[in-house]
């Protein structure tokens, strides 16, 4: 499936970490767990991982903070959040970091992990570096995400969210 890749798995619940293990640990070239986003930062320095898989709330450094780090250092790393609630702030900060994939939690279907990982690894090599035309289905997610915020009087900025797709 990915057995070129290797991936970070950065979660602090067993649970998950084990059931993601379980789903990714034969399917990757090599899969690298952290428990928390300093953990997460220094193995992601450590092992350049191909794709980083992190989960938003856990102690000492959330997911969105990690990534920002890891995003200073290259903008072009793939990263796909992992998390148990939608609060629309948090998914337009995510948005607007350059997190390329969101994937709800609990997971109870693979597919979901393989189809998320399969579009970011798609669409980093389809731009090769450079910011991707953004298409229908893009703009459908986008206007469908403004018309939630509208009501909060906030709003996806487009260059954002092509940059966040990188």
């Amino acid at each position: 499936m990915f057995k070129e890749i290797s991936i970070l798995l950065v979660d602090d619940n067993k649970d998950t970490q084990e059931y993601m293990s379980f789903l990714l640990q034969e399917e990757c070239k090599e899969l690298i767990l952290a428990y928390d986003g300093i953990e997460g930062i220094s193995k992601f320095k450590k092992y350049k991982p191909d794709l980083i898989i992190t989960d938003l709330n856990m102690p000492q450094m959330n997911g969105i903070t990690m990534s920002k780090k890891i995003k200073k250092i290259d903008f072009n790393q793939p990263i796909i959040l992992l998390t148990g609630y939608g609060d629309l702030s948090e998914l337009q900060e995510a948005i607007n970091v350059g997190l390329n994939a969101f994937i709800s939690k609990p997971i109870e279907n693979i597919e979901i992990v393989v189809n998320a990982i399969n579009t970011v690894l798609h669409n980093r090599k389809k731009v090769n570096g450079f910011i991707p035309n953004v298409n229908n289905e893009d703009i459908n997610t986008i206007e469908i995400i403004n018309d939630i915020l509208q009501d909060r009087n906030e709003y996806i900025d487009y260059p954002a969210y092509i940059e966040s797709t990188n």
